[in-house]
């Protein structure tokens, strides 16, 4: 017998229908635009957020848009910033349950996660041919620890050929009001902030390479949340507010012990050695005994990665532990499929196991050369709360949980992201060589 979480569903039968991704997509339905604006206005009034603009006067739509991605509230104050404008925006698939109607009548198109999928070149030229705005958020995911995450060149390079004013909005201060890894509660952070930025003109576009695009573009979205805070003097007076973070900061960097942080109301500890921190008012974090090696979450979080840069470098990064996999095939909710194994090498992800419902064996392995990164998720809703690893095809989306404390789906996105430059950089410094 199936039991459901939500929409979650343990047990049943193959889908028979999946998500269609070729259906157009289409702007903010008129009908839907003046309560959709006057909702997102509220929401903004409501963190008295500032939008500054720049070089943005007479610039009309057709333009891409390229944003920072923080947390939901990033889409208020996107439509705040672009109203009356109407666009379309790729959306991940699971943001479609139990709501695809809804969302595909305020401009969304679903996307499958870190795929090389064409169609959404063909969307973006069907929007600018037909007078919208094309906006894409160039992180394709929130940021794990409020600072930007990476931004594929492969944006600089659409971008370019699209012949139209590429603009960029950076949102500062989303992530502390709610956190990735947090308890998805709001910390009540007034004053947020937003710049509206002509990065490009078309002309610009045509002069400058595709490198130099891709250097504009991640200057202007640059953000560190925790930083921003802690200059700006803004106050987090939520007694839970580091409640989580031991799942971005998965490492102890007193004793290097991994998978054995926790956290409780303002504090972050390490189980294995005892060391713990507070996260003050203003987002600093300070030992509570002895040094403190990282003011910032953010820093400790690109030490973490560091480290696990080194392990790739020298070859000695791998991961295997079982798994519980979920089939989402459609907006109607996941399909569980069975457990199985997960393999983290310097080959890619490769994930094994058998169906429950047939019993036949299922698998998916993605090439750590074509992977530049890997969606997670932190106590997912429609996961039973726990954290898992989102793998994609251009035809299947599997949602996929470990089983095993000794694991950590940061770890597993920041390797495969580091694997994915330590390979591409091995193949350009051996073609230099023959050169």
């Amino acid at each position: 017998m199936s039991r459901e979480y939500g929409r979650y569903v343990r047990g049943g039968a193959p889908a028979k229908k999946k998500f269609d991704m070729s259906k157009p997509a289409k702007p903010l339905q008129r009908r839907y635009a003046p309560f959709t604006w006057t909702f997102a206005r509220l929401r903004a009034l409501g963190h008295l957020a500032q939008i500054r603009k720049t070089g943005m006067e007479g610039v009309k739509p057709p333009y891409i848009l390229l944003l920072n991605h923080n947390a939901f509230y990033d889409f208020y104050v996107m439509l705040c910033a672009t109203m009356p404008a109407r666009g379309i925006f790729p959306a991940a698939v699971d943001d479609y349950i139990g709501r695809e109607y809804i969302l595909r009548n305020l401009g969304t198109v679903p996307k499958r996660k870190y795929t090389a999928d064409i169609s959404i070149l063909r969307t973006c030229r069907k929007a600018i041919k037909d007078g919208n705005v094309f906006g894409i958020y160039a992180e394709a995911r929130y940021s794990l620890c409020g600072v930007t995450e990476i931004i594929p060149e492969a944006v600089a390079q659409m971008v370019k050929h699209m012949g139209v004013p590429v603009v960029t909005l950076t949102c500062r201060g989303h992530h502390i009001n709610d956190p990735f890894w947090g308890d998805h509660r709001s910390r009540y952070v007034f004053h947020t902030q937003a710049e509206m930025t002509l990065a490009f003109t078309p002309e610009q576009l045509k002069t400058s390479s595709v490198e130099e695009i891709d250097r504009k573009i991640n200057e202007l979205l640059y953000n560190d949340d925790f930083r921003w805070q802690s200059e700006n003097r803004v106050k987090v007076t939520y007694k839970k507010r580091a409640e989580g973070l031991h799942r971005v900061l998965y490492q102890c960097p007193h004793c290097k012990t991994e998978y054995r942080m926790g956290s409780e109301g303002d504090r972050i500890f390490c189980e294995e050695c005892g060391k713990s921190w507070t996260l003050n008012y203003y987002g600093e974090l300070e030992a509570d005994d002895g040094e403190t090696e990282f003011k910032f979450a953010s820093d400790w979080y690109k030490w973490e990665r560091e480290m696990v840069k080194k392990e790739i470098e020298d070859g000695s990064y791998y991961l295997e532990c079982d798994v519980d996999v979920n089939d989402l095939p459609n907006s109607k909710g996941f399909v569980h499929m069975g457990h199985g194994k997960l393999i983290h090498d310097m080959e890619g992800l490769h994930l094994t196991g058998v169906r429950e419902y047939d019993n036949e064996p299922f698998k998916m392995d993605l090439d750590a050369s074509a992977q530049y990164a890997v969606h997670i998720e932190y106590k997912y809703r429609f996961g039973n709360w726990r954290d898992c690893i989102d793998m994609n095809t251009l035809d299947e989306t599997w949602y996929v949980f470990p089983e095993t404390k000794d694991c950590s789906v940061t770890k597993i996105s920041l390797a495969t992201e580091e694997m994915f430059k330590y390979i591409w950089n091995k193949k350009k410094n051996s073609t230099e060589v023959k050169k």
